[in-house]
């Protein structure tokens, strides 16, 4: 009868499932560790504590091999919460760069799809800007300057990669929203070169 064929097919697959289950569960925890570890690095480089913002850097890293294992057991399983984390590493990747002058590691390096790898670098350009505006408050605007034009060279780089959505998914809205964040960027660094010409016309 088919419905003996389809409990015996149900039967057999009822195991593989199970421990799809449980490895998505563990996914998610793993998941939310590196998001965690990512932003716990991206801070700590912004405050300047590069032993432990590298420290929690290899941390992430560690926690993203252990993600790559799963995921490369059930590739279906990538999505959501793991790519996020993907994408998280990828920015912190930058960040760590930018601040403390590391090797870069790219997508090869670390194991992270290409598609998460390209969000995440858009995403860094928004701590970039935050960047800019601590070096403006301590007066270092040749500093903020130069950030700016890494800023500006991601857009650009980022923005000639003109393909559709389900290539890179989400690329096209970051995209946009660099734009902005270049302008309102430019901005303040204008704004802060008009304070020092006034106070040196003071003086």
């Amino acid at each position: 009868m088919i419905s003996d064929q389809i409990k015996e097919y149900i039967n057999s697959v009822n195991a593989r499932l199970m421990e799809r289950f449980d490895n998505r569960e563990k996914l998610l925890l793993m998941s939310r560790e590196l998001i965690r570890y990512c932003g716990e690095t991206v801070s700590l480089s912004h405050r300047g504590e590069k032993e432990r913002a590298l420290k929690r850097y290899q941390d992430a890293i560690k926690k993203s091999k252990e993600i790559e294992q799963v995921v490369s057991n059930f590739p279906e399983l990538l999505y959501g919460d793991v790519g996020t984390a993907f994408q998280e590493l990828a920015e912190a990747s930058v960040v760590i760069s930018m601040y403390f002058g590391e090797k870069l590691n790219l997508a090869s390096d670390l194991g992270v799809p290409d598609t998460y790898y390209i969000t995440g670098i858009a995403d860094s350009v928004g701590e970039m800007r935050r960047r800019v505006l601590e070096l403006l408050k301590e007066g270092k605007n040749q500093e903020a300057e130069k950030t700016y034009r890494i800023m500006e060279d991601i857009y650009q780089t980022l923005w000639n990669l003109e393909y559709p959505k389900s290539v890179v998914p989400g690329l096209r809205q970051k995209v946009d929203a660099l734009r902005r964040i270049l302008e309102e960027t430019y901005h303040d660094i204008f704004l802060a070169s008009l304070r020092i010409s006034s106070d040196n016309v003071v003086h």
